[in-house]
């Protein structure tokens, strides 16, 4: 699961232009939970945090994350974003596993594509 988790970051992180990171590393792998629609929709949900060192700065930060790695048809996609430190948007799917610790961007969102950086398995 780190492997993953990893792997959607680092793509996150190459596709933003606009994050001036010298260095990174993950963190903690908090929370995760998977759902299975049916057999041709699955889909995983993290939470992570990272510690990031800006440009400038000698100080490591933590952070924390939400991903969403969605598997449809055999085909990957992937979702990243930040969590602001009150954000616990809602997942029925996760709630009704009993995942309730898990942290879900507050947009919803995650998987309509229409907030945060999706993109393909490459």
């Amino acid at each position: 699961m780190r492997d993953e988790v990893t792997l959607v970051f680092q793509n996150y992180i190459g596709r933003r232009d606009d994050l001036k990171i010298v260095d990174y590393h993950l963190d903690e792998l908090c929370h995760q939970c998977v759902s299975v629609e049916d057999y041709h929709n699955i889909f995983h949900h993290y939470n992570f945090t990272v510690k990031l060192k800006k440009v400038n700065s000698y100080d490591w930060v933590g952070a924390l994350y939400f991903a969403e790695v969605k598997q449809m048809f055999g085909r990957k996609s992937y979702f990243c974003c930040p969590l602001e430190p009150n954000e616990n948007g809602r997942c029925y799917a996760c709630q009704n596993q009993g995942v309730d610790d898990l942290r879900h961007p507050a947009t919803g969102g995650f998987t309509d594509v229409g907030y945060g950086l999706w993109y393909p398995d490459e």
